[in-house]
């Protein structure tokens, strides 16, 4: 495999360090050969130094997606947009190309920046300087690493973030209440006015569950946001008929089902014995490219690497308990934070192959919330890594007209 190669991301503010000297890369423990792929080491800058300038900071660590991929790594940092409290823990944001000459996240197993939020440590990533804030959030089982071939290329407009959920991804796996999602807002809501700052408002971005997050955060935070983008949105309408209640299953029948066997019907510990059981099945490699199969219209990006970004925080020792609790929780119906948006900008970027959150659902959105505008894409249920170039364009394009309005205004 040839030498690692420089990259800019230009205006992102991402941008490849000089290379000082080569360290051959550690592929062998994860199938690849050892010493395959080498790998730019350049020296590091101090956390002041990182927030103050913005400059690039060294990747110290070896990406992990070059070994069964053939993804060249490429040394690089995020240019720091936050002013993150002392509570934070910075590390430098890796990119690589993959096997089709296409940049990308590189997939780092200890994670990538930490911050400590009630006790507990949330994962998160930033890049870009400029431009407007973007806050990426991800859907059930995923992480900030689904978003890897979006952040290269967003962050040449924008200030880019992304979070892990607590309960997924890097992020710690605390046996609380997830019910009622109250939790993932109040998470999202505070990042985005401890770590990011909260000087003017962001765009939200989410797939799936997180779709459902992004949309209640800011039904209940107007104040910090002023966009949100739904890629195939998870959660669920109260029905013609059905008696009033503030909260509804938010995983789709279809999701339940197919990732955890789960039955309505069954009591609560028969319940929860049949998703622990069938969790030990769910969290394996082979399983979670089959499910991931079924929902992609694309097998391009179905990756060892993207698979292993989700079966390896599923090896926590909590991870059974969090995905029983996540998979039966209950939140506010669709309706009811739709009806809370008051005008707030709202886009549907929509993969209309998805057989979980099909496009009627969007019609739905649609006819709640009648101001929304609406895309559809020929893409799976996760559009933003199954067909990222087309999700990259529309968002910027989106993007782009909602500054305009803003500046007109």
């Amino acid at each position: 495999m040839q030498a690692a190669q420089r990259a800019s991301c230009g205006a992102a503010g991402v941008t490849a360090a000089p290379a000082r000297r080569p360290a051959a890369a550690g592929a062998a423990a994860f199938g690849g050969r050892a010493g395959a792929t080498r790998l730019h080491v350049v020296g590091s800058l101090s956390r002041r130094e990182l927030l103050g300038s913005g400059a690039a900071a060294a990747a110290l660590l070896p990406p992990l997606a070059a070994q069964a991929s053939g993804a060249t790594p490429v040394v690089a940092a995020a240019a720091a947009a936050a002013s993150p409290a002392a509570d934070v823990h910075l590390r430098p944001l890796q990119l690589e190309t993959d096997g089709n000459g296409v940049q990308r996240l590189a997939l780092l197993p200890e994670g990538w920046n930490s911050w400590r939020w009630r006790g507990h440590n949330v994962n998160w990533l930033a890049a870009g300087d400029k431009g407007p804030t973007v806050l990426l959030i991800h859907g059930f089982g995923a992480s900030v690493y689904h978003w890897r071939y979006n952040v290269p290329e967003l962050s040449k407009h924008c200030r880019v973030y992304a979070i892990d959920c607590l309960g997924f991804g890097w992020s710690s796996k605390p046996l609380v209440e997830y019910s009622g999602y109250g939790l993932w807002t109040d998470q999202i809501a505070d990042f985005i006015k401890e770590v990011i700052g909260g000087e003017e408002p962001v765009v939200l971005v989410g797939n799936s569950l997180g779709g459902y997050n992004a949309l209640a955060t800011a039904a209940r935070n107007p104040d910090l946001v002023k966009g949100v983008v739904l890629l195939n949105a998870a959660g669920r309408f109260e029905e013609a008929g059905e008696e009033s209640s503030e909260e509804a299953a938010v995983a789709t029948p279809e999701q339940q089902n197919l990732w955890s066997g789960l039955v309505e019907q069954v009591g609560t510990a028969v319940k929860r014995a049949a998703v622990f059981a069938s969790f030990v099945f769910t969290k394996q490699p082979a399983r979670i490219r089959q499910v991931l199969g079924q929902v992609y219209v694309s097998d391009r990006n179905l990756d060892d690497d993207l698979v292993r970004s989700i079966s390896l925080p599923a090896q926590d020792p909590n991870a059974a308990e969090v995905f029983y609790r996540v998979i039966t929780a209950r939140g506010e119906a669709m309706n009811r934070l739709l009806a809370k948006l008051d005008g707030l900008p709202l886009y549907l970027l929509w993969g209309e192959k998805d057989p979980w959150c099909v496009p009627a659902r969007a019609d739905q959105i649609q006819r709640y919330y009648p101001a929304a505008t609406r895309t559809d894409i020929n893409s799976g249920h996760c559009p933003h890594d199954d067909t990222p170039e087309l999700v990259n364009e529309r968002l910027l394009q989106w993007l782009s007209n909602l500054e305009a309005k803003a500046a007109s205004a």
